[in-house]
């Protein structure tokens, strides 16, 4: 595993990926009106919500946002996302983090 800063556009790839391969396994789109699950800049995800919590709160470790937990073993009565899998990777995962914990870099 790299110690590198990803940028918002490996993080955007690694979201959108998953969330295709989902699309592609469930043979349908996210609830548009609900969630789409896609994102256009960093701070549009760390804007959107999930249980009434933002994704991303500023200042808080990424392993405290409700966009890694979601992500790792899911949010309260959410399952880790995307609902049913695929899933990302650990190390996917971690360079989420990183990314986060570095101040969401462009």
């Amino acid at each position: 595993m790299s110690d590198d800063i990803p940028k918002w556009p490996r993080v955007k790839e690694l979201l959108d990926g998953i969330m295709d391969r989902w699309e592609r396994k469930m043979n349908r789109k996210g609830y548009p009106g609900f969630h789409d699950f896609h994102w256009d800049s960093p701070e549009h995800l760390s804007n959107d919500e999930s249980m009434s919590m933002k994704f991303i709160e500023p200042g808080q470790p990424a392993e405290d946002t409700a966009l890694i937990i979601s992500l790792r073993r899911g949010l309260g009565s959410i399952p880790k996302m995307p609902m049913g899998g695929p899933f990302l990777k650990a190390d996917e995962i971690d360079e989420i983090a990183r990314w986060i914990d570095a101040g969401m870099p462009e």
